[in-house]
């Protein structure tokens, strides 16, 4: 990779596509069957608070930032990378970019462990699956 991917080469419908499956595995991975009960004990929020959040509006912000993202790995990767190249990239891109900004952020806060450990293999995992769909397509 020698210069970012120019606008008129990012294949749009894939980036949307990329985007588009953070929202389902977000659902699943803060579900009681996957990591929702340790994540609401160790930020804190009770059932009823987790009830009462905006989710039309939290839904919205996590798709923009997901489509976002999405787009920036678009822009790094190119139209070329094939899937291999691009799950590694989005691996690397989910651990140690969005997975060092987490802990260094949430060590300051005082957060657990876990709960670092548990968002940033969220992070870590969306974008390996972005990054394969991106390079794929």
């Amino acid at each position: 990779m020698s210069a970012l991917t120019s606008l008129g080469d990012v294949n749009y419908l894939a980036v949307g596509a990329a985007a588009v499956v953070r929202l389902p595995l977000a659902g699943f991975w803060h579900s009681p069957i996957a990591f929702g009960k340790p994540w609401s004990k160790d930020v804190g929020l009770t059932a009823e608070q987790m009830r009462r959040r905006p989710l039309p509006a939290l839904f919205v912000l996590a798709f923009a930032t997901s489509l976002a993202g999405a787009f920036v790995l678009a822009l790094l990767l190119g139209r070329d990378a094939g899937l291999a190249t691009g799950a590694l990239a989005g691996m690397l891109a989910g651990l140690a970019v969005a997975g060092g900004a987490l802990l260094s952020s949430m060590a300051f806060e005082g957060r657990p462990p876990r709960l670092i450990a548990i968002d940033t293999a969220f992070h870590t995992v969306v974008f390996t699956i972005a990054g394969a769909i991106l390079g794929a397509w």
